[in-house]
């Protein structure tokens, strides 16, 4: 009895874990997905880290890295561990199978000559009908996804210009992940900081020293508000701590970072802004 208690207790903490894991991953996922990052593409970049963070903690005395340890530790084999640590790119890990559909029916029309004009540059494409077209153009480089969902998503990403019965490639836009990997660049510091505050903790060390404050509102005016006060409060408060603490750094080498967030919330606990 006592066996199937405990038994019940680890599996409720293991489902409890993959809860919080998915959770974090959906929301990082609208960020990768608009920076362009795909699945494959994410999932060789984990694959990457998990053996990286095993190596860190598999090394022999004399600084060496057991591979077999690490290979245990990750689940994966020793000679895809050989292969990460010694930074040899896998086959399947190729820059077009990384790429969002979306970006290699762009990568095609630029550089593909049946979809070139006489100067190289994109043509303006008829969307279908014709045997060069924005349809043919997807079916050579999207895959098995219908044109007209293609041509949604691109439209999402004002990429294109609809002229007529036609496409035109906007060449302002062409970079789809812009914007989105740079807000991503901004946010990866503050969540490498709560990451090891949760390792440090679950190392043994002092409990996560995070606080957090919701506030409720009555409606969008009096959110805009709270957000506004809150924001100003925050920074008085950093200024304040950079103003009071922070003396000359000449010759330290430890540091103390302190991070702060505002981020307004839907009633639902989904992010609305």
């Amino acid at each position: 009895m006592e066996t199937s208690k405990s038994t019940k207790q680890a599996h409720g903490r293991l489902v409890r874990r993959d809860a919080g894991v998915k959770e974090l991953l959906t929301e990082l996922a609208v960020v990768l997905l608009q920076a362009g990052v795909t699945p494959k593409h994410f999932a060789e970049l984990a694959k990457q880290a998990f053996v990286e963070a095993a190596g860190t903690l598999s090394k022999f005395s004399n600084g060496k890295i057991n591979r077999s340890r690490v290979a245990v530790m990750t689940g994966l084999s020793r000679v895809e561990v050989k292969r990460l640590l010694t930074g040899r790119v896998a086959l399947t890990g190729s820059l077009p199978a990384q790429q969002s559909r979306g970006e290699r029916v762009i990568s095609g029309w630029m550089s593909d000559h049946r979809f070139l004009d006489s100067r190289g540059r994109p043509q303006r494409l008829p969307i279908a009908g014709a045997r060069v077209s924005f349809a043919s153009l997807v079916k050579k480089f999207g895959g098995d996804v219908p044109h007209r969902a293609v041509l949604e998503e691109l439209r999402r990403l004002r990429v294109v210009r609809q002229i007529g019965s036609s496409l035109e490639l906007d060449a302002r836009r062409q970079l789809l992940s812009g914007p989105a990997a740079a807000s991503l660049s901004a946010l990866i510091p503050a969540l490498i900081d709560g990451i090891r505050l949760a390792v440090k903790a679950a190392s043994g060390g002092p409990a996560p020293l995070i606080h957090r404050l919701t506030l409720k509102a009555r409606d969008v005016v009096e959110l805009a508000v709270l957000e506004e006060r809150a924001t100003v409060g925050m920074t008085s408060l950093l200024e304040g701590l950079k103003g009071s603490l922070q003396g000359a750094s000449d010759g330290k080498k430890h540091s103390l970072t302190v991070t702060a967030f505002v981020i307004e919330q839907a009633i639902n606990n989904r992010r609305s802004g």
